[in-house]
């Protein structure tokens, strides 16, 4: 990754931006986005599903933390797993 690349995504990462490529994984997810979903999606099996720990996923949508890249990974897997994703 050249300076310019590396320098644009620590400063979107500092303004709570997303910084996984979505063309790394063709799934647009975010914590506002799991915030919306939160009345139509048991957020506890999904956490489970990915490995996170519950109270950590409710902690960051209530404080509308971001996901780390790791986070955002293992939720994107857990959906894809079951054949969901997100849109925008």
């Amino acid at each position: 990754m050249n300076k310019t690349n590396r320098k644009n995504l620590e400063q979107r990462f500092t303004a709570g931006e997303d910084v996984l490529n979505y063309f790394e994984t063709d799934v647009v997810l975010n914590i506002q986005r799991l915030a919306e979903l939160a009345p139509i999606l048991n957020l506890s099996a999904l956490a489970r599903e990915a490995g996170i720990n519950i109270q950590t996923l409710q902690a960051k949508i209530r404080r509308q933390t971001p996901l780390s890249g790791a986070e955002t990974a293992c939720l994107v897997n857990a959906l894809k797993k079951h054949h969901l994703a997100t849109v925008s």
